[in-house]
């Protein structure tokens, strides 16, 4: 089974000039090369799991089947990926050309989608309102 990342879409023309070079390798030294939020490693193999809708990353498969016992099912849904530390805005605003270390944090993929999660649907939402389109909830 091969190692797949998770990738992150990002656009780059929103960030500031010297994101590369010198912002994210600062923030990604300031956390030791490892998530601010887990402390998983960056390009550690990790065994994705899923139960229901909730992922969660573990070191080992045998962790993995003590969360969900069915065996069959984590061998099935689950995959080994790799740990890319990412960026995480912490108040959400990419484009913010003065962007501070202190509302920045290294972050695992997994970690930054999970924080990004409900600042993802209040976009969708007020994108589609702005569109005409409205939210069906039944």
């Amino acid at each position: 089974m091969g190692f797949g990342p998770i990738f992150m879409p990002i656009d780059y023309k929103k960030y500031p000039q010297n994101w590369k070079s010198e912002i994210r390798p600062r923030i990604i030294s300031r956390s030791n090369n490892k998530c601010e939020m887990c402390g998983l490693a960056n390009g550690e193999k990790v065994f994705s799991a899923k139960k229901g809708v909730k992922r969660k990353w573990f070191k080992t498969i045998h962790e993995a089947t003590i969360w969900q016992p069915n065996e069959e099912m984590i061998t099935y849904c689950g995959k080994w990926v790799k740990v890319v530390l990412t960026i995480a805005h912490l108040d959400h605003d990419e484009s913010n050309p003065n962007v501070k270390d202190e509302r920045l944090k290294a972050m695992c993929q997994l970690c930054h989608l999970k924080y990004d999660t409900k600042e993802k649907a209040k976009r969708i939402l007020l994108k589609n309102s702005k569109n005409g389109n409205q939210l069906n909830l039944f």
